[in-house]
């Protein structure tokens, strides 16, 4: 089974489970702690990625490590993972847990790329307006690109808004070229 319809599978699981017990926002809590934990710290994802340490040691550690930190559910999950030997598929489960959590609660991501960093009170308000005519959450997330030169590109979910400068500068030469002939 390939690595992506496996960590659907368990993130599914998962989540359906945590659904049940309503426990959702805090195994979401738990998974954005350990989806961190693995970015922040090479010694956690190489003890937990290594195949030289034997699965009885890894979850021994991980139970030291996490035991209070994480919600019960979510330490059990992470050791029926190492059980299984599937916790090298972690950060994919998280990353499918949280698109079940935004398909569920019927949250839309966007994103705003600028030339520079976008004054907050512009993403307040763009993101207010967003989420007026979605009616759905809206999670922004930003990004700087100097390329872009001015103006910003949206993206939300897969529809695009450019009023980028480069791609006000690219229409413009466009159109010339097109004169000339």
């Amino acid at each position: 089974m390939n690595g992506s319809r496996l960590a659907s599978r368990y993130a599914r699981a998962l989540f359906l489970l945590v659904k049940e017990r309503n426990q959702v926002e805090k195994v979401k809590k738990d998974l954005s702690k350990l989806t961190r934990l693995l970015a922040d710290s090479p010694e956690f994802k190489w003890i937990l990625e290594s195949p030289v340490i034997m699965s009885s040691e890894k979850a021994r550690m991980v139970k030291s490590a996490l035991s209070g930190v994480v919600e019960p559910i979510t330490l059990e999950f992470l050791l029926l993972l190492i059980h299984h030997r599937r916790e090298v598929n972690l950060s994919s489960i998280c990353r499918m847990f949280t698109e079940l959590y935004k398909a569920d609660q019927g949250i839309l991501d966007a994103t705003v790329e600028s030339a520079i960093p976008v004054n907050l009170k512009f993403l307040d308000g763009l993101k207010k307006r967003l989420e007026e005519s979605s009616h759905r959450k809206i999670d922004m997330k930003t990004e700087t690109n100097e390329a872009l030169i001015g103006g910003f590109i949206l993206t939300l979910e897969d529809q695009q808004l450019d009023a980028s400068v480069q791609s006000k500068l690219k229409r413009i030469r466009q159109e010339l070229r097109e004169t000339k002939k």
